[in-house]
């Protein structure tokens, strides 16, 4: 191997290495948001639903739905993931890394949940604006 390809099997080692840093952190960041969002969507709504009657709940039930399944979808997630690991080794013990889908079907379902959590959340956020906008006006 020549200088050359021993630095760039060096520097594509560290861009996987900072992939999974990545994706580990928006996982992370997605959980503790969806968290924190029905955490403070039910501190609104207690203290909201002591003074007046509430509106357009169904988007309020629709925020909270998002933010579970966000969560849930980052939870499989971690789980697909993992697989996906376990399938990359097997594949490069097999010596097929380069002729199969890297993790096979469970790099693409995390690929698919990681999307899937982030979008949740964001909708989740429009879907409590609407609840709050319409309660507060």
């Amino acid at each position: 191997m020549t200088e050359f390809e021993q630095q760039l099997f060096q520097y594509r080692a560290s861009l996987l290495d900072l992939e999974q840093k990545m994706q580990a952190s928006y996982d992370k960041a997605v959980m503790a948001l969806s968290g924190g969002a029905l955490g403070l969507s039910f501190t609104f709504l207690r203290e909201v639903a002591k003074t007046t009657p509430l509106e357009c709940t169904r988007c309020l039930l629709a925020a909270w739905a998002c933010w579970g399944l966000s969560v849930t979808c980052v939870l499989f997630s971690f789980q697909t993931s993992a697989m996906a690991l376990r399938k990359a080794t097997e594949q490069a013990d097999a010596r097929l890394i380069y002729l199969e889908i890297v993790g096979g079907k469970y790099n693409t379902i995390t690929k698919w949940l990681n999307h899937g959590g982030g979008a949740l959340f964001f909708l989740g956020i429009v879907f409590i604006v609407i609840f709050m906008g319409v309660n507060m006006l």
